[in-house]
């Protein structure tokens, strides 16, 4: 079964900016990307927490972690395998340290962080060990290589994967949640007027595409019946809710 990547975000702390190398133009960031010991909001019905010592073993082998703007492979800010990024674990979670591209965007966030109009941060990465303690997911390891840590516009914790939602869903005995499909409408109707989705909608977005792509996993494959969901106009639903999912 393939791996599935997770996002989370939290609140922007021990954040520092400056001047890596005035003559060069540099700018150093400092940045707390993953915090311990601390509850999620609620997340249907759980929370989650990401237990100390969870990124332990996956810093022990070096990964290879892009910082990025808003999770976007277009705003590489630095790298840990060009030794320009480096990620260091310590009792209340994992800091983030870096020598920022000199790029036009990065010298644009530190005017956003310095302002205070960007305020989490977040990280993509997949867990390796977990359980659950009630109703709160407990992750005790992550795996980060080949993911991420981002500065973020927008909250992303609960961006968790269809698998995580099920097993939330088990573990506190409730029925997993369905995207209204008229509330879907609207925030296509918004995307198609060229407006910006709201944090919600892009949830309620990744919710839909979640919903589908179970019954899509689910559905017969060897002919079609009376009852069957038409396949191909599934198919394009999820292929529209994946683009607005990227938004």
């Amino acid at each position: 079964m393939p791996r599935t990547r997770e996002v989370r975000a939290f609140p922007l702390t021990d954040l520092q900016i400056r001047a890596a190398d005035d003559e060069a133009a540099r700018l150093r960031f400092r940045g707390r990307a993953i915090v311990y010991d601390s509850l999620s909001e609620d997340m249907g019905g759980w929370r989650e927490r990401i237990m100390p010592g969870a990124a332990t073993r996956t810093l022990a082998a070096s990964p290879d972690v892009r910082f990025l703007i808003n999770h976007d492979p277009n705003l590489l800010l630095a790298r840990t395998a060009a030794g320009t990024a480096s990620l260091v674990e310590d009792d209340a979670g994992v800091l983030v340290e870096a020598d920022m591209a000199d790029v036009s965007y990065a010298r644009d966030l530190a005017v956003s962080l310095e302002r205070g109009d960007i305020t989490q941060m977040s990280f993509g990465f997949w867990i390796t060990a977990d359980g659950w303690a009630g109703n709160t997911h407990e992750v005790f390891g992550i795996d980060l290589d080949g993911g991420d840590v981002s500065v973020v516009t927008y909250p992303a914790f609960a961006a968790t994967s269809a698998e995580l939602r099920s097993a939330a869903a088990r573990a506190t005995g409730q029925a997993a949640q369905q995207p209204d499909p008229e509330q879907v409408t609207r925030a296509l109707q918004e995307m198609r007027a060229g407006k910006v989705l709201s944090a919600a909608n892009r949830q309620l977005v990744q919710d839909a595409r979640d919903a589908l792509d179970a019954l899509l996993d689910a559905a017969d494959r060897s002919g079609p019946s009376a009852e069957a969901y038409p396949l191909e106009r599934a198919r394009h639903k999820l292929r529209e809710y994946e683009l607005l999912a990227q938004l």
